[in-house]
């Protein structure tokens, strides 16, 4: 039992060691191009309040409009950027519509004002 104590006390002596030194890692490179295309980016404000990519729109026009943009995109996907107060219902719809239409979702949130 000693001996499994002392052999497990060098080996986390040995691994502090190595993470205090941190190991050199190379990084891949690559030729960096970026998209043409932006994304398609539904915002959900209290209230809810749509916008399409900035653009205020009503509730009842986003299904054909957003059928209308996806149709003119390579991309399926879409970009909700919801406030933490509009209720999770709101959220869940827009998510369950994208699901219908097979359009892939990426959830976002505004960042923190200080």
């Amino acid at each position: 039992m000693t001996d499994l104590v002392f052999l497990l006390l060098i080996f986390f002596v040995i691994l502090s060691t190595l993470a205090s030194k941190g190991v050199n890692v190379d990084l891949p490179q690559s030729k960096g191009v970026t998209s043409k295309q932006t994304k398609l980016q539904l915002t959900i404000a209290v209230g809810e309040k749509y916008s399409l990519d900035k653009v205020q729109i009503a509730k009842e026009d986003i299904e054909g409009v957003l059928k209308a943009k996806m149709d003119e995109r390579e991309d399926k996907t879409l970009y909700l950027v919801v406030d933490k107060n509009v209720p999770t219902g709101a959220t869940v719809e827009m998510i369950g519509l994208a699901k219908e239409n097979k359009w892939q979702v990426l959830l976002g949130s505004s960042a923190v004002k200080k």
